[in-house]
Parts: structure tokens; sequence; C-alpha cells
């Protein structure tokens, strides 16, 4: 079988022991449990991972193992455990409710009519031990001064913070990875706070999937090392699907299933007032204030505030 981009990342993360525990492709069953019940094996985890097939590609396996290709590559051999039907219905349901204006449901829709379950797979890991100063922090995009004021603020805690790049696979135009890598190494150097800093480039789809995708960003910070992990205002949201703050909340209410102390970022805002950007508790011109955003930067046309609050 030829993996296509997404699931070529899904099996290198799972291979690598990034999103540990999980160690295969799903089942139809484990898909239910993760969207339901927000557990594999028992264990916590917020997002299904699996592959779709038709029947056409079903009658190509000989025997019960699977090769898998990429760009006409072999990767692996994978034991094959069971073949399912895949009832996409229930998984919209039990991800959106009746509320399904996401695109991650319409990748849904758009998969296969079953789903190949693997066995576990051989995990090349490096054993990372826990380090009480270590904080986690995932992006995609280039910092703006927002995500700059959080940085620094955590490293006069003496934090010292690693930063995971989430390498969007979905061929987003307007967010180039290396170009992120490139800012922050720039940031770094600019205020002498290297050794403060480590940047870890992961190659995932960025699902938009709200306070499950900032609860599997926690899990890969917690597989990386990191004892605590930074959760903002709109942590991979879609546009105003999800609620202010419900990554945060979500995650927060689950920290011991996650493992990791989940922090508040502060959610820094401009303020025209005080013609600076704030923490929400550093100032009280409650009018006066807005809430900064990668979205934001992108669209706005006024050059000087852009120039106050981004480095885009």
């Amino acid at each position: 079988m030829i993996l296509d981009d997404r699931n070529y990342y899904n099996y290198l993360s799972i291979k690598s022991n990034i999103l540990n525990p999980l160690n295969k492709f799903m089942s139809f069953d484990e898909i239910v449990e993760v969207c339901k019940n927000l557990k594999f094996n028992n264990k916590f985890f917020p997002i299904p991972f699996f592959i779709s097939c038709n029947l056409e590609e079903i009658k190509k396996i000989k025997g019960s193992n699977l090769d898998i290709f990429y760009k006409n590559k072999r990767l692996d051999k994978l034991k094959i455990l069971s073949i399912q039907k895949f009832d996409k219905n229930k998984i919209s349901f039990y991800l959106f409710n009746k509320k399904r204006n996401h695109p991650y449901n319409e990748f849904i829709k758009n998969s296969k009519d079953y789903v190949i379950e693997t066995a576990p797979f051989a995990i090349n890991s490096k054993k990372l031990e826990k380090n009480n100063k270590l904080v986690g922090f995932a992006t995609r995009n280039i910092p703006h001064k927002g995500h700059e004021k959080i940085l620094i603020n955590f490293i006069k805690r003496r934090k010292k913070i690693m930063v995971i790049i989430n390498s969007d696979i979905s061929n987003n135009k307007k967010i180039n990875p290396n170009n992120t890598f490139k800012a922050y190494k720039k940031f770094i150097n600019k205020n002498k706070i290297k050794g403060k800093i480590s940047l870890e480039k992961i190659s995932l789809p960025s699902l938009l999937l709200g306070f499950r995708q900032a609860a599997l960003h926690s899990i890969i910070a917690k597989n990386f090392g990191c004892r605590s992990f930074i959760i903002g205002r709109d942590h991979s949201g879609y546009k105003k699907f999800y609620k202010e703050f419900e990554s945060f909340n979500f995650c927060k209410k689950n920290e011991k299933k996650i493992g990791v102390k989940i922090l508040p970022s502060g959610s820094p805002l401009y303020c025209n007032n005080c013609e600076k950007i704030v923490f929400r508790d550093e100032c009280k011109c409650k009018n006066k204030r807005f809430n900064i955003s990668s979205t934001l930067v992108r669209k706005l046309k006024d050059k000087k505030l852009k120039k106050l609050i981004s480095n885009f």
C-alpha cells in the first residue's frame, strides 16, 4: 500500500515514539474509544490515527502483512490484525455531535470505507529524562510579539523552553515551517537566550482540533521530556468553532491523565491605550484591547500596528 503524506508522517511519528502510548494504526473499535472516551489501551489519548482503504486495496493484500511504501520507497512490513468497516457518521458524531462545519470532519467524510488495524510497530526511541524546569510550547507560526512575551516571561522564571514546531504537512502555503524555524533562531539570538530555548521539529497534519490537539501537543511535549506545557487562548482552534480558553480548560482538567502540568500562557493582548502588548492582568483598559493571533497578523493592513505586534 502506498501511503499519502498524512499517513507517512503519522507512521514516522508513531515509530519515533513521540505519540506514546500510541504504537500502531488503530482499529475501528479503537477509533471509537478515542473519539468517544479519549482512551487508547486504557490510557488517555485524544485523536485517532488510522489507515483507511477501499475494497480494491484490500484485494491486493497478500497474507496477513501490509507492505507500506512512500514515493516508491518501501518503508516497512506491518502485521494486519483486522480490517473493519469504517462508520464515518459515528466518528463524526463522537467528534463533533451536530456541529460539523470543520475541516477534520471533511477529512473523515472523504476517508475510504474500511480501516486496517496493524500490530504495534518496532519503535525507534531514545529515553528522555523529564526535566522539572523544561516547559513545552507548540506552534506552527513565526513568533509574533505576543509569543515572544510569553516565552521571555517563562525564561525569567528560570524555566527552559522547548519550542515544538509543528511542520504542517497539509500544504498550507501561508505557513512555511523553515521560516518559522529561522524566525525562532533569530528571536533566540536577538534576546541572547541561547541555551534557554531548544527547538524540536515534528511533522504532523495540523488538524485544528482545538482542545484535542492541545492535549496531543501536551503528550508530545511529555514524550520529549517536558514536565509542563503552555496553552493559550485558542490553541489549534478553527475560526470560532471552539470557545476561548476551551483548550486550556480541558487540558487543565485532564492534566493528571495527560501526565504534564498545564500552564496558562497569560494570553497577551495589544492595548491601544497603553500602546503596548500586555498580559491580560497587566492593565484594566477593557474596551481598548484586542487579542493577538497569527491569523490577525497575516490579515492586518495597518503597517504601523503590524510592526508593533509582529515580526512577520
